[in-house]
């Protein structure tokens, strides 16, 4: 079974391929172009991030636009944008997750895809889209 940590990563790999390739999701969802490292591993939690984020793309960068500060959402890093729109995919959709596991995930990969500073950007955003979501009657 692929770790949630490497769930995340492929997810966000593909996100990031739809947004800048414009790769169809049925192929995506295969992820043909990932070798498991073991026979047994298996992909339905990056699926489920993936199949979720693009059916609720319009809902998800909306809510991430709400909340970028003197931005918009083209001037984004690509690889930014993959990580924000699977993070807050999880935020909205995925309440059994809990939100500072989703936050500090994408942290990491923000640290570790990203330029040097993206991951203090990716917090911020995502710590608004936590905020708005404990507001009362929020969704």
């Amino acid at each position: 079974m692929v770790s949630r940590r490497k769930g995340r990563r492929l997810a966000v790999q593909a996100l990031y391929s739809y947004d800048v390739g414009g790769a169809d999701p049925e192929s995506l969802l295969q992820f043909s172009w990932y070798t498991p490292v073991d026979s047994d591993e298996g992909l339905d939690f990056p699926r489920l991030l993936v199949q979720g984020a693009l059916e609720n793309l319009s809902i998800i960068d909306e809510t991430i636009s709400r909340h970028l500060e003197h931005w918009n959402m083209d001037r984004l890093s690509r690889v930014d944008l993959a990580i924000l729109r699977m993070s807050a995919y999880c935020l909205l959709f995925q309440p059994a997750i809990p939100a500072h596991v989703t936050i500090d995930e994408a942290v990491e990969l923000a640290k570790e895809l990203s330029t040097e500073e993206a991951f203090r950007f990716v917090n911020g955003v995502l710590d608004g889209v936590r905020r708005q979501l404990q507001e009362p009657g929020a969704r």
